[in-house]
């Protein structure tokens, strides 16, 4: 058996039992690639103000106002964009991932969110877990599965490299005049090596949410000291802490601080006692910068630049970015969408295939054989 018919059937016999697995997988996580672009489509009022005023609120003053309009919670965060069309976003003490929406001019509520009642909960679920609400079985089938899909892809870029050079070109084009079954197959491989790499790096830091042994190597490899405690997991998936006593007075002195520190900044998140900073010229949208602020006069204590980090949460943030091509603008991300959308095809277009050569070519009974009088 030659090298490229070895690779053929594991490139097949792995896709066979995991490939719906797969669509599910990709076209899940092309949704999620786009969270927030499609909420704040769906929802413009929440996220950005109806007029732009010559002064806001300040945050000790206007909190205690969100908090009046809140049923039974209170804020716990807050997250101040620089865009001054844009709303305050609020993280709140009760709940799992509860956000509110405030107008920092005039301080109305202008509506709340929460993740976990939502489309993208659903989406992220099938997308972990499967739908495993324990998250064990679900959660290892996805691991398992992605596992697969590496190798898949690595199968089929061998088995599609051509022998001749001059059969290159003949590899990447779609033939759309030489019947269904030709059409299909370029389809097929014509796609999936234009989309290959993007999967492929979705696909090798994905497996940083399955495996904590995978993780963990990946992290080591990277010089990040693991804690013992936490097993450098990186989901923050966790509910919310019993709510305290959050002294919001020195809250607007931090923010007017890390304005003046960092002051082209992307948005300032300030919580009780400490804050995180995105710059603009950040390498990626979780690339922030970590302070700890005084609880009394709202100065900053310590700070700790993303540059310089050399953390578990760091090369989290980093494989979150390369995962959803939110690494180098919105082309990448756009492109990374794109080929998930067509990663989520790739299955169902070999299904088909797998059905033109396996299924329709059985020999048919003979017709025309005489009926035994």
């Amino acid at each position: 058996m030659t090298t490229r018919k070895f690779f053929k059937k594991v490139h097949l016999w792995l896709s066979l039992p995991v490939g719906l697995i797969i669509t599910i997988i990709c076209i899940t996580g092309a949704i999620l690639s786009f969270e927030t672009e499609i909420l704040e489509a769906y929802y413009p009022e929440r996220y950005f103000v109806e007029e732009v005023k010559d002064k806001k609120i300040p945050i000790d003053q206007l909190i205690p106002i969100v908090n009046t309009q809140l049923k039974d919670n209170t804020v716990s965060g807050i997250k101040v964009s620089s865009d001054p069309k844009r709303t305050y976003i609020a993280s709140l003490s009760n709940g799992f991932r509860i956000s509110a929406f405030v107008d920092p001019y005039t301080g109305e509520l202008k509506g709340t969110y929460s993740f976990r009642d939502s489309f993208f909960f659903t989406m992220m679920s099938l997308h972990r877990w499967l739908m495993d609400g324990s998250r064990t079985w679900g959660k290892y089938t996805v691991g398992i599965t992605t596992i697969l899909f590496v190798f898949i892809l690595i199968s089929g870029l061998v088995w599609w490299a051509p022998t001749d050079k001059k059969k290159l070109k003949s590899r990447f084009t779609i033939k759309t005049k030489s019947g269904w079954k030709r059409f299909f197959h370029d389809l097929h491989v014509s796609l999936g090596i234009y989309v290959c790499v993007f999967l492929l790096i979705s696909a090798l830091t994905g497996l940083m949410w399955s495996f904590e042994w995978y993780r963990n190597g990946v992290c080591k490899l990277f010089g990040a000291e693991i804690p013992a405690d936490k097993g450098g997991h990186g989901g923050g998936e966790r509910e919310s802490k019993k709510p305290k006593e959050i002294n919001y007075q020195s809250w607007q002195m931090a923010l007017d601080n890390l304005a003046k520190q960092v002051p082209q900044n992307e948005y300032i998140t300030i919580s009780d006692g400490s804050a995180t900073v995105l710059d603009k010229s950040a390498p990626h949208l979780r690339a922030t910068d970590k302070y700890t602020l005084d609880n009394n006069s709202g100065e900053i204590i310590k700070a700790s630049l993303f540059s310089e980090q050399k953390s578990v949460s760091k090369i989290m943030s980093w494989a979150y970015a390369l995962h959803v091509g939110a690494f180098g603008g919105i082309i990448i991300r756009i492109l990374t969408c794109l080929a998930c959308i067509i990663g989520g095809t790739l299955p169902l277009t070999g299904y088909y295939i797998f059905y033109l050569k396996s299924i329709k070519k059985k020999p048919r009974k003979n017709r025309s054989t005489p009926l035994v009088s």
